[in-house]
């Protein structure tokens, strides 16, 4: 498939000689798939950017493990495959692997002509990484009175297209007008690309400070990454009002008449990564996200007392 397009072949042999020094060198992968965001992509002929994303929400699973990712591999499906367009979506990779430093090690290009629409494409992108299982963030116990820190995004990542779709009756039309509150046309703010995190986490972790527990907010909203970033045992009481949520989020609430328990379920609300620190080191850790240019911000507290997260809006 690759020589009938004229694909560049790709490179998948990586050495491991620098990872030697690691106590327990342990291998961690993960899968990410954009269903919901290449249907607004393909409806705005903006598939540019659809590459980076599989990899960004990839590389960030493994930032939340404190993992250095390795290759990255992409399943591209679709009734008949064009040239044009597979090379515009491993362009987009091949952005993507070199912004987080890893190898694009390979794609298959599959073709499915029963189960997809015409023109329609499904991309799904594979990583691997290494980690020390001593270092790997997720190993200490969580205390009352840790802090919750969210870290912003950049528009909705890979969350809740398949709704904002519905509620919104997005068409290429729609997506096209242009928004003051917005600042840009809709479509623009639905395909602004996946924010990356490994070089903020890679600094909190080497200032030595304890990254407790963290997850990246995809596959379900900000409240399931709430419940995975406690290891579902453990409560919060989280503040994040939606008037302090950006327009896009405004939008959705109002104009798509979403409520606000759905929003949480299905949408980032605004946060592409969540992580819990000791009330001792919140402060050191907005300094050095800080540092990088983030804008950290403090969300709320660890309650290990109960099970439920209370937000106060």
């Amino acid at each position: 498939m690759r020589e009938k397009f004229g694909l560049k072949e790709l490179e998948n042999e990586i050495l491991l000689d620098r990872f030697r020094t690691m106590s327990q060198p342990a291998l961690v992968s993960k899968t990410n798939g954009l269903s919901g965001k290449l249907y607004i992509a393909s409806e705005m002929e903006q598939m540019d950017k659809i590459g980076y994303d599989c990899v960004a929400a990839c590389v960030n699973d493994m930032a939340a493990l404190g993992a250095e990712p390795l290759f990255f591999y992409a399943n591209i499906s679709c009734v008949r495959p064009k040239a044009d367009k597979i090379r515009i979506i491993e362009e987009g990779i091949s952005e993507g692997c070199r912004k987080a430093e890893i190898q694009f090690a390979g794609s298959e290009i599959v073709e499915l002509p029963d189960k997809y629409a015409f023109d329609q494409y499904e991309l799904a992108g594979f990583i691997v990484g290494i980690v020390d299982r001593k270092k790997k963030i997720g190993n200490a116990r969580l205390a009352d009175g840790d802090v919750i820190i969210g870290l912003p995004s950049d528009g909705l990542h890979n969350n809740g297209y398949v709704l904002a779709k519905k509620q919104l009756f997005l068409s290429k039309g729609t997506m096209e007008v242009y928004y003051d509150m917005l600042g840009s046309t809709l479509g623009e703010q639905l395909l602004r690309p996946t924010k990356m995190y490994r070089a903020c986490i890679d600094h909190l972790l080497a200032g030595d400070i304890e990254i407790k527990s963290c997850v990246q907010v995809a596959h379900g909203g900000l409240d399931r990454a709430m419940h995975l970033l406690l290891r579902e045992k453990n409560g919060a009481v989280v503040k994040r009002k939606m008037d302090n949520m950006p327009p896009l989020y405004q939008m959705l609430h109002n104009d798509g008449n979403i409520d606000i328990q759905q929003m949480r379920q299905t949408f980032n609300m605004g946060i592409g990564m969540l992580m819990i620190v000791s009330e001792e080191s919140a402060d050191k850790a907005a300094e050095y996200l800080e540092e990088t240019g983030e804008s950290p911000i403090f969300l709320g507290l660890v309650e290990t007392d109960r099970d439920l997260i209370r937000y106060l809006d």
